[in-house]
């Protein structure tokens, strides 16, 4: 799914540059916001193999942990990126 969103992000910057001829400036919260949500969703899941599978290696509450400030900077890079991106436009 972060591959689906990062590609739509690109053909939508692409698609605004050929309208208009200038590039965007001041969006790297739009590009971070993807793979922040995607690492947190992936410990989310890595801590529920470790509770529930007896082969899982790992701390659940370091995943729980990573998963939280994962979410978190997920939620604070899209607020950041689409208050840049409406002064950009």
């Amino acid at each position: 799914m972060t591959g689906v969103v990062y590609m739509v992000i690109l053909v939508l910057l692409s698609t605004y540059f050929i309208a208009t001829t200038r590039l965007l400036t001041g969006i790297p919260g739009i590009m971070l916001a993807p793979a922040c949500a995607g690492l947190s969703v992936q410990c989310f899941n890595s801590r529920w193999k470790c509770l529930h599978q007896e082969e899982a290696r790992g701390n659940p509450h370091v995943f729980l942990l990573l998963g939280i400030a994962a979410g978190a900077a997920a939620v604070y890079t899209l607020i950041t990126g689409v208050g840049q991106l409406m002064q950009a436009l």
